[in-house]
């Protein structure tokens, strides 16, 4: 019990210390940037990506970008079969946009935990999506802490071998202290 509730105070505190520092940046004088607008992810199929990232991630999903799309917009089709420029876009809860471009190479290596991509989640739908992944058959390492008490991630691969994170603050159970075995998390879909 004493380690749920101080597990939750330090999730509070580093959740209201984040809003502070954001706060306090609106009212910086000059020129500063803003939010992340997008990120882009190498997958390397369009239709696979979408259902990992919208089915199995809950995002939601905005549009295509094809040739197609580029011939709506007077554009010529796209070199190379759409690598590098054929891409999904989807959003997850929030403002920032995920591309995922077609592009056969450029994941991470399997064995570096950089580079890699973390989304916040609630710190008790932590385990649920450990299951979930797992029913989906996808490996996870994790929950781990590499931060404060209370801190907890959840390390797995998207099918293309990107790293991906699941994080959280106020996380109440017991958790290992070490890095992710990113080797270990080589996905196979079912």
């Amino acid at each position: 019990m004493w380690i749920a509730l101080r597990n939750h105070f330090i999730g509070f505190g580093f959740d209201s210390w984040t809003r502070f520092v954001r706060f306090k940046r609106r009212f910086r004088r000059g020129t500063r940037l803003r939010m992340l607008e997008h990120v882009t992810i190498p997958v390397g199929d369009l239709a696979q990506a979408r259902r990992f990232y919208c089915d199995v991630l809950g995002a939601s999903y905005l549009m295509t970008v094809d040739d197609e799309t580029f011939k709506r917009f007077g554009r010529p089709p796209a070199p190379n079969n759409g690598e590098q420029a054929h891409h999904v876009s989807v959003y997850l809860d929030g403002p920032t946009r995920l591309d995922l471009f077609l592009q056969h190479d450029g994941q991470p290596t399997p064995r570096h935990g950089h580079p890699h991509y973390a989304f916040a989640v609630p710190p008790g739908d932590l385990l649920e999506w450990k299951s979930r992944l797992a029913a989906e058959g996808v490996p996870t390492d994790g929950p781990l802490q590499l931060g404060p008490p209370g801190q907890a991630s959840l390390y797995f691969n998207d099918p293309f071998g990107n790293h991906l994170e699941l994080a959280c603050m106020g996380f109440s159970h017991d958790v290992e202290r070490r890095p992710p075995r990113m080797a270990n998390l080589g996905w196979k879909p079912q």
